[in-house]
């Protein structure tokens, strides 16, 4: 048994022993995944999960099969095999791309999904340089809403908001930065792609996904975004044409002051 299996036993030995019956009860409102809830609280996974990175960084291809059974272990353990497969990104994207799309398929709940897409798929399929779409294609038609909604994820990657979420912990350990950032700009022609491709889905699910979505890329770009939803044919939902009014405005009080300064 290789060392980095070892801290990875250890880390889900650890999460067991932190498992709160309050906590658990808590995050069962609000996600129920079939892999279990230990029961531990956001912070204190990302604490662990920086910690695992500090202690040992993984090396992939070796150490993929070790991430792969920790991601299946328990909700709170995936979270962590997410974080640090990110960290797996910048050296061996492919590698890590074919391992994300493998757990992609196993995903039942959105805030795995959020961070797999947000942290692994993002970035992995832009180093690919094969188009988002494209690498991500199999994710795109999948029968399982939370799968479909990685597609919105994976694209924040597409503008500079900050990564989130206890998934990011590993990674911000490695960059040792607070955030975590993959463009010094919105790739706007990625974000209509995805956009394009993902508004009309139905699921509440992926709604609110490319909702998330809209208002990153609104942030970064609010005049592309607008120019795109004038020429959408038939109309957008109320809730993301609100939500491009908003970020318009913010844009022109924002230039407005630019301005004036």
């Amino acid at each position: 048994m290789s060392d980095f299996q070892d801290n990875l036993d250890q880390l889900s030995e650890t999460l067991e022993e932190m498992s709160d019956s309050s906590v658990m009860r808590k995050y069962r409102k609000q996600v129920q995944p079939l892999r279990g809830i230990r029961g531990v609280s956001f912070g204190e996974v990302a604490a662990l999960g920086a910690a695992t990175w500090e202690e040992q960084a993984p090396k992939l291809p070796a150490d993929g099969p070790s991430l792969t059974a920790l991601f299946g272990t328990a909700w709170e353990d995936g979270l962590i095999a997410i974080g640090l497969l990110a960290t797996c990104v910048p050296d061996q994207p492919k590698i890590a791309l074919n391992i994300g799309l493998e757990w992609a398929t196993r995903v039942d709940d959105t805030q795995t999904a959020d961070a797999l897409g947000w942290l692994v798929l993002g970035p992995a399929s832009l180093a690919s340089q094969q188009g988002m779409l494209r690498s991500l294609s199999e994710i795109h038609g999948h029968g399982r809403p939370a799968v479909r909604r990685m597609l919105t994820s994976a694209a924040l990657a597409c503008t500079t908001a900050a990564s989130e979420g206890p998934s990011a912990a590993p990674l911000r350990a490695r960059l040792q930065a607070p955030q975590g950032r993959y463009v010094d700009e919105a790739l706007i022609g990625t974000l209509r792609d995805v956009v394009d491709a993902t508004w009309r889905d139905e699921a509440p699910q992926v709604r609110k996904g490319v909702r998330r979505l809209i208002r990153a890329w609104g942030q970064d770009d609010d005049l592309s975004l607008k120019d795109w939803s004038e020429h959408v044919r038939g109309g957008l939902p109320t809730m993301l044409r609100d939500e491009i009014k908003k970020a318009h405005r913010k844009g022109e009080k924002r230039r407005a002051r630019e301005a004036q300064a």
